[in-house]
Formats: structure tokens, C-alpha cells, sequence
């Protein structure tokens, strides 16, 4: 788990500078939305689709979840991102 926006920046940058695969398309379309006052939940499924270095494309789908609190100066802030794989990949 991480906590903290640099925390998180932190790890998304070690995420893709160690990566070997080259990400060529990220797809996320949102299937719903539910509110309910100062909190929101969005729900969807993702599509990554990478190169490998020889040329070969793998496909990863994904469901994920995100719950937003609102803030009093009326922006969301997204308190928990989940999200699974359709796959072993």
C-alpha cells in the first residue's frame, strides 16, 4: 500500500523506468458512478497493451475500482485506487 503523493509519484516513476515492455495503448473506460455526498465510487475495466523488446504485443485487461472523498474547497481526493487482473499475466 502507499500512501502519500510523493510516495505514490515515487512509485509510478520506479514502475515505468524499470519497465522492459513499451506501453503502447492504456484504456480505462468508466462503467459507473455512484455518489453519495461526500463520497464517490467509479467503477470500470482497463485494457494495457505492451511491446516487447523483440516486437511481441501482450494484452492485460483489468477491473478496478476508485472511492473520492470531497474536499472543502469542493475537489475530489481519490482515497483508495483497486484494481485487479483478468489474468496471471
Amino acid at each position: 500500500m502507499e500512501k502519500g503523493r510523493n510516495v505514490v509519484l515515487q512509485g509510478y516513476k520506479e514502475f515505468f523506468d524499470s519497465r522492459t515492455n513499451k506501453l503502447i495503448e492504456i484504456s480505462e473506460p468508466i462503467e459507473e458512478v455512484i455518489s453519495f455526498g461526500d463520497m464517490a465510487v467509479i467503477r470500470g475495466s482497463g485494457k494495457n497493451v505492451e511491446e516487447t523488446s523483440t516486437g511481441d504485443r501482450i494484452i492485460k485487461t483489468y477491473k478496478y475500482m476508485i472511492l473520492s472523498e470531497k474536499q472543502k474547497d469542493g475537489s475530489w481526493l481519490m482515497k483508495w485506487d483497486i484494481y485487479n487482473f483478468d489474468a496471471n499475466y
